[in-house]
């Protein structure tokens, strides 16, 4: 006789949920060991080598950062304009897959990571895949750009999945301000305003991160606006001014895609 198909189904998610933990933990496990083998290297000058260069990429990134007032470059807006669209559809995938991990399918994913796990993919794990993902010698070709694109739109997806659930049992104060509208207003405004800001690097970042922030703002009055609500649309100005200065700054200098911010 068959056996009951509820059992039949909690086993086999109890059977994905142990090959999952057994994964994690041969992942830890070989991790330590990496960390011991390379004490046992004796990797500290290297360490100190490599955090001497971190800070000194850090000391330049802060001085285009801060860079507010020399003469824009010749800017593609089309280009920008493509590179921080694509920004905001990865945040709009990021928080559907942040609705349905804290609301549709967190029982389901309770089967298969704990909160710890769904931290550690999140936020350390997802993140070094990425950062391998983006220095793979790949040729600059459409093909190639398309890809990219829609691998971190999965990524960022996925990373809104595993978010979401980590919070599916938290209480939040009101609802919170959709990222996605700065990176559209910072992509939008100076391809359809080129002829205002012209040259003007003070201008721009008015016009873009300003109009970002005043489209949260009309938002918000809608639905809800709270001090969290606008503790994050400042946070998310922030981001936006630092990512539009670096784009700015390095425009005919970085030759990766802009896309891949």
């Amino acid at each position: 006789m068959a056996s009951n198909p509820v059992v039949s189904l909690v086993e086999l998610a109890d059977q994905y949920k142990s090959e999952f933990e057994n994964g994690i933990s041969n992942l830890m496990k070989h991790t330590m060991s990496f960390v011991n083998s390379a004490r046992k290297a004796g990797t500290y000058r290297q360490f100190n080598i490599f955090h001497q260069e971190l800070l000194k990429q850090r000391d330049e990134m802060m001085i285009k950062i801060r860079d507010t007032q020399s003469i824009l470059p010749d800017l593609d807006t089309t280009k920008l304009m493509g590179a921080f669209c694509w920004m905001a559809i990865m945040l709009l995938g990021q928080s559907f897959g942040a609705f349905f991990g804290g609301i549709l399918f967190s029982p389901l994913l309770g089967f298969f990571v704990s909160s710890s796990d769904a931290i550690l993919l999140a936020y350390f794990i997802l993140p070094l895949i990425i950062y391998y993902f983006l220095h793979l010698p790949l040729e600059v070709t459409a093909k190639n750009d398309l890809l990219q694109r829609y691998v971190l739109f999965a990524f960022a997806a996925f990373e809104g999945l595993l978010t979401g659930y980590i919070f599916s049992d938290t209480n939040l104060i009101g609802m919170p301000p959709i990222a996605a509208l700065t990176p559209m207003a910072i992509g939008l405004i100076p391809h359809f305003g080129s002829s205002i800001i012209d040259k003007n690097h003070a201008k721009l970042l008015c016009l873009t991160v300003g109009g970002g922030f005043l489209l949260h703002l009309a938002l918000g009055a809608i639905i809800d606006l709270s001090l969290p609500y606008l503790l994050l649309t400042g946070l998310y100005g922030l981001i936006g001014f630092a990512v539009l200065q670096l784009y700015v700054n390095n425009a005919g200098e970085d030759p990766v895609s802009l896309e891949i911010i």
